[in-house]
């Protein structure tokens, strides 16, 4: 039921980023609204929202990682995901990977209908372009928003926005503008039909992605992936019995671990699970159910050997490729048209319309070379904040605004997201929810994990927004949309917000 109309201002939140965890906080704070009158403000940088990097459309049909069921935005209807979907596929199940492209679709839908739903006192307007700084504005006691040539001021701000672009490689330095180096691994045509031999850097989930793009685009190419440890993700399975019990808890057998504990803990969980018939990946789930306490419970230390001993082996068990994909690698690798190795890239050259790698054998010593069209870096994101190019970013952590963390996993944060500054002081407006929050809660890049702490962080910008008004004051109707997602609705809201101060 709508509140009484009134002059009182509504309080404005800011979410930078449209992707899943933008996206589906607006959803949530629609459906869950502040008492107070709100305006939300979603800002992103791309066509369409809901899509981020990885749910964006592309002319290959990469498939979701995780089952349909596992999927869903609402992790009180676990069965939704599945029924959007078989409005476009009527064969699509609990246990199908899903296009990505359609979890964007789903994910629109779930902001539309919220949109349509939503209390009177409580508007969403969506916003196109690129946020380049948010600093307090000394004059209204609000946080300014740079929204290109324009200014937005907010109440709160909400950094949904994921990993930024990673630095630029020192040994692609020389090659950086050349047509065969590419670094967006995901742009479409990146492999071109005529190339004979693609080099992709890093052998991860980007790299499956990319390889079988290229093959399906060029059936001849010959690809060569290499990483440092020359390791491929695991298969997922379509389902398995549970064979552990419930009582089965990590947190009391290390209450404060150790890297090697973690280690032992989890080959020890492993071994009961096979030893009792079961999938081994049950033993991965539980972990990574109470990852979050069992990494905040790890000392600096222990947290930095951890990454550099054990990382990629939970990496390639936690973060797996669905069974027709890893069948279709498989038959790839056996065919000799896919070959990894172990190694990493000393130096990039040209020569001519193609570059000569010089790379290291993992262990060795001697240069080798290997002449291909096309090098595409798929090692993946770039957790290292400090060092990031991007200005959002950069301008956050210059004014102190956000720090870095210490082992270069992400930002730093207090409860519910909220940004810790240079000083280590807790920001009262500012937050962000995103893969980021990996420093903190180790499991934090799958929407299992994200649903969770958007929901937390839409829980804590309702109530605090609805603390913030008398209970007296009554909230105003909801004026007229603004629906595009276009420069003319960013002018007129631009605008409007800038009057308030």
């Amino acid at each position: 039921m709508a509140l009484a109309a009134s002059s009182t201002p509504p309080r404005i939140i800011v979410i930078i980023g449209g992707g899943y965890c933008g996206t589906m906080l607006a959803v949530n704070l629609l459906q869950h609204p502040p008492a107070a009158p709100t305006h939300l403000v979603l800002v992103e940088r791309r066509d369409q929202l809901g899509c981020g990097v990885a749910f964006a459309p592309h002319a290959y049909p990469y498939l979701l990682n995780v089952p349909a069921a596992r999927m869903s935005a609402d992790p009180e209807d676990a069965t939704q995901l599945v029924r959007f979907a078989r409005r476009r596929l009527p064969r699509a199940h609990a246990h199908s990977f899903l296009p990505r492209q359609l979890y964007g679709e789903y994910l629109r839908e779930r902001l539309r209908l919220a949109r349509l739903a939503a209390a009177d006192w409580i508007r969403l307007d969506s916003l196109r372009g690129e946020v380049s700084a948010v600093r307090p504005d000394s004059t209204s006691g609000r946080l300014c928003v740079t929204l290109e040539q324009r200014a937005l001021l907010a109440d709160q701000v909400v950094l949904a926005c994921g990993y930024p672009v990673p630095a630029v490689p020192a040994y692609a330095a020389d090659v950086l503008d050349h047509r065969a180096y590419v670094r967006d691994a995901y742009r479409d045509a990146a492999v071109a039909p005529s190339d004979r031999a693609v080099l992709l850097i890093g052998t991860g989930l980007t790299m499956v992605d990319v390889a079988l793009a290229a093959v399906a685009r060029n059936p001849d190419v010959h690809i060569f992936a290499l990483s440092r440890h020359g390791l491929l993700p695991t298969a997922q399975t379509v389902a398995f019995d549970a064979v552990l019990e419930p009582e089965v808890d990590l947190r009391r057998r290390l209450a404060r671990p150790t890297a090697r504990q973690m280690l032992r803990a989890v080959r020890l969980l492993v071994q009961t699970v096979q030893q009792r018939g079961g999938d081994w990946r049950e033993a991965i789930t539980r972990v990574r159910e109470v990852a979050p306490l069992l990494w905040q419970g790890m000392s600096e230390p222990e947290r930095r050997r951890f990454l550099r001993h054990a990382r990629i082996y939970w990496d390639i068990h936690r973060h797996r490729m669905p069974p027709v994909i890893a069948r279709r690698l498989a038959a790839l690798r056996q065919s000799g048209q896919l070959r990894v190795r172990a190694g990493s890239v000393v130096q990039l050259c040209a020569d001519g319309e193609r570059l000569v790698a010089l790379w290291r054998r993992r262990g060795h010593l001697d240069l080798q070379e290997l002449w291909v069209d096309r090098v595409i870096e798929c090692s993946g994101v770039d957790h290292a904040l400090a060092s990031s190019a991007d200005p959002l970013w950069r301008q956050l952590l210059d004014e102190g605004l956000a720090s870095a963390d210490a082992t270069g996993l992400g930002v730093r944060t207090g409860p519910h997201g909220v940004l810790v500054d240079a000083q280590g002081q807790l920001a009262t407006s500012l937050f962000y929810v995103g893969p980021m929050l990996r420093a903190q809660y180790w499991e934090a890049t799958a929407v299992g994990e994200l649903r969770l702490r958007v929901g937390e962080l839409a829980t804590v910008l309702a109530t605090s927004l609805s603390a913030a008004m008398s209970p007296a004051a009554p909230a105003r109707q909801r004026p007229a949309a603004l629906d595009s997602h276009s420069p003319v609705c960013h002018a007129v809201l631009t605008d409007a917000v800038t009057a308030r101060g």
